[in-house]
């Protein structure tokens, strides 16, 4: 199916003019919109609908792979089931990390194309506008497509995790989306990929609108939905989903989770006692008005 798509296609007016109304939404008006899935929402109406529980994650084997992804035995708050609802140039160092880099350090990212494009400080890649790393398949944006050959290796710890939890995919390539509030994420459509694996997207730090839509071809209609995506939640698009147009009109200010909002200075996971790393202090509370994306696709059949 993907063959059959261009990844160069304009979306269609009506997706374009919903992202644009979700753009400048407030905080208060979200609140109150019933056309917006909220599963962090109290009193949300999980059996509306187009959404319905399709199976439940075990809690107890959810904290299992998180402890053992994080090579510790973890004491966090008990761990509860998960529903899964379906809508109808740097040091060699595994343990090198951006955040090692003072902010006001003058190291720099060298473009790719020096001729075109200035080099990036790791203060402007992590403080300024919509970035990303690409992980495993590196992504030719100006072509849209993978360049050929064989990619470079997928980091085998965010795999396994990965694979874990969505036992129906093999991660070859992921897109990291650092956003700031402010930021927004275009219409598009993921159909570069020669294989219809599902897509897994995970969400940290603050709150995204997320809106979906399909297309049909026989009345050029369209079907969507609005999605309130909070620090923690993952979307998984299969089936006729898998080639859904998607966008993010908006990054929710001030929404990342108290537990959270320390992070890189602050490693302590919810519900235990603050954990402070000295390494990253000049980094305290980066992620407090970001929020972090990873986007996993298998590439391959």
């Amino acid at each position: 199916m993907s063959a059959k798509l261009d990844p160069k296609q304009k979306p269609p007016d009506s997706l374009k003019a919903l992202h644009k109304s979700y753009q400048k939404i407030s905080q208060d008006a979200l609140a109150k919109d019933i056309n917006v899935k909220d599963f962090g929402r109290v009193q949300e109406d999980v059996t509306a609908p187009r959404v319905s529980v399709v199976t439940t994650l075990d809690g107890s084997k959810l904290a299992q792979i998180s402890s053992r992804f994080q090579g510790c035995e973890g004491d966090a708050e008990e761990p509860k089931n998960v529903k899964v609802y379906e809508c109808v140039d740097l040091p060699d160092s595994h343990e090198f990390s951006f955040f090692d880099i003072l902010p006001g350090s003058s190291f720099a990212f060298p473009a790719i194309e020096p001729s075109t494009h200035a080099p990036v400080t790791v203060a402007q890649f992590l403080n300024r506008k919509l970035r990303w790393i690409t992980l495993g398949g590196q992504y030719d944006w100006s072509k849209k497509a993978y360049p050929e050959g064989n990619p470079p290796e997928f980091p085998k710890d965010i795999a396994w995790l990965i694979h874990e939890m969505f036992p129906n995919i093999r991660p070859e390539a992921a897109i990291v989306n650092v956003y700031t509030a402010g930021d927004t994420l275009s219409i598009h459509r993921d159909v570069s990929e020669d294989s219809d694996a599902g897509l897994v997207s995970i969400s940290l730090g603050c709150d995204a609108i997320f809106i979906a839509g399909l297309e049909e071809e026989s009345t050029g209609k369209t079907r969507h939905i609005v999605l309130r995506l909070r620090s923690g939640d993952a979307v998984y698009m299969s089936g006729p989903s898998r080639y859904a147009w998607h966008s993010v009109p908006q990054i929710l200010a001030d929404t990342c989770p108290p537990w959270l909002s320390h992070w890189p200075a602050d490693t302590s996971l919810q519900g235990t006692e603050p954990t402070y790393d000295a390494r990253f202090e000049a980094w305290r509370g980066w992620i407090a008005n970001k929020r972090i994306n990873l986007n996993i696709r298998q590439m391959s059949k």
